[in-house]
């Protein structure tokens, strides 16, 4: 078994790609096949190779994928040499019609109530008319001609039989009149010589399948093995979108989604595995075709954060270091910090946001931690004396001798420990903590005060 990505380097990728990818790359591993990358970028003009290196890193990210690329952009001599054989043999014409013409053309077959086809005009050209029309300047296209009363019948791995009547699809281009190909024939090309067995996509491009399936008739190629994915939707019911929020995946990976936690969802929300928390061993051990729906699927953020607390608990510390050190995170950071922190909260962003309350200097107060320590001095200082006789039950003994309600007293200590009034639960960062750091913030949440306190050593 073969299976491929083959995605345009136009944008960033997208999450319904990257779900495109995850299943092929399942499939290929569950079978012990090969899963392949082609980058189509003949389209010159919105091809970059800044998005091309973004979908190679996104895929190392997500995937761990390295390996060689196809790029069609350096394979158009092939193209064209398929091209010549099917105008050699008659099975395509060149077409010298202007996008104007073919405009006009559509217009009137839809005023006269017919589908819009071409009428295959340039096929009845003679030779001297043809020399004409170069004369004028027109470059042609080729067009692929439909064999007349033809009908495409296949079996979709995900939607079933499919059946398709060739009046319906028309003479379609193959080759443009500046030489570069059409999706269709390029991927057609493409898949055989890359002896690609299975093709997952997204279901934008069911109705493309007949068109290459007469592409492979005419050639005399087997056909791959043709599977549909339903398209994700935004929570309003339409096709996910930017208007929908983060969804590519440089932007959740900035967000701090692990990609095992953004894989497991997006194959669980398909039905490719069942919905529970599995890592990459247990999705490709579950991995079934059968167990996809044909029903379109709802990108859920919040329900992509479950599955990413569910992995964070999961994850080993090292791991977890190693994840906080590509978003850009140097510092030395204790593995106990790291277990005891991962249970508090949904991603790595948020993680790395609590790490600095574990270093050994000082923190920043927000606006609102600033304003719960107002009126707090007598809860703090209480706090200075009982540290004094030690860490070891020091929280509970402030709350014992407090003469204030609990509430109270750990808003005021976690202001002044953390930096903020909202976080992780106070008895974790007290029991993570040194008492010298304790004192110091203490101290320093004290003179903000205007109550000097000399930095002691307990």
């Amino acid at each position: 078994m073969r299976t491929r990505f083959a995605p345009s380097p136009t944008g960033s990728l997208h999450v319904g790609n990257a779900r495109v990818a995850l299943y092929n790359w399942l499939l290929a591993r569950k079978e012990g096949g090969e899963f392949l990358l082609r980058i189509e970028d003949t389209d010159l003009e919105r091809s970059s190779k800044a998005f091309e290196r973004e979908i190679l890193r996104d895929l190392e990210w997500f995937l761990g994928w390295r390996g060689e690329v196809v790029r069609q952009s350096e394979r158009l001599d092939i193209y064209r040499r398929y091209a010549s054989e099917l105008l050699a043999e008659g099975k395509a014409y060149r077409c010298y019609c202007t996008p104007e013409e073919l405009e006009a053309m559509r217009q009137r077959q839809l005023s006269e109530g017919r589908p819009p086809r071409y009428d295959r005009r340039c096929l009845r050209l003679s030779e001297g008319e043809r020399r004409h029309l170069e004369a004028e300047g027109r470059r042609p296209s080729l067009r692929f001609m439909v064999p007349d009363g033809a009908e495409v019948s296949f079996r979709d791995l995900i939607f079933g039989p499919q059946t398709f009547r060739a009046e319906d699809l028309g003479d379609f281009i193959i080759l443009r009149s500046d030489g570069l190909p059409t999706y269709n024939f390029a991927c057609v090309i493409d898949d055989h010589l890359m002896g690609i067995s299975h093709v997952l996509r997204g279901e934008d491009h069911l109705s493309n399948t007949p068109r290459q399936l007469l592409l492979y008739e005419a050639l005399g190629w087997q056909p791959p093995e043709f599977g549909h994915l339903p398209l994700l939707l935004g929570p309003d019911g339409k096709p996910l979108s930017k208007r929908h929020g983060p969804s590519s995946l440089g932007e959740l990976r900035e967000m701090g989604i692990m990609a095992v936690a953004l894989a497991n969802y997006l194959a669980a929300i398909g039905g490719a595995v069942k919905e529970e928390v599995l890592e990459w061993e247990g999705m490709v051990e579950g991995f079934s075709l059968a167990g996809i729906s044909r029903r379109q699927a709802v990108f859920d953020l919040k329900r992509l954060y479950w599955f990413n607390r569910a992995h964070l608990k999961r994850a080993r510390a090292a791991e977890l270091k190693k994840a906080l050190q590509d978003m850009g995170w140097e510092q030395e950071v204790r593995d106990e910090v790291i277990e005891q922190m991962k249970e508090e909260v949904s991603s790595l962003l948020d993680l790395q946001k609590l790490l600095p309350i574990f270093s050994s200097e000082g923190i920043f107060l927000s606006p609102e931690a600033e304003k719960a320590i107002e009126g707090a001095e007598g809860v703090l200082r209480l706090a200075l004396e009982e540290l004094s006789r030690g860490k070891d039950g020091w929280l509970d003994r402030v709350l014992k001798e407090a003469r204030v309600g609990k509430g109270r007293v750990f808003k005021a200590l976690r202001a002044a420990l953390t930096g903020e009034t909202k976080g992780p639960e106070l008895k974790k960062v007290v029991g993570l903590l040194d008492a010298v750091t304790i004192r110091r913030r203490i101290e320093d949440a004290l003179r903000r005060r205007g109550w000097p306190y000399s930095f002691t050593t307990p």
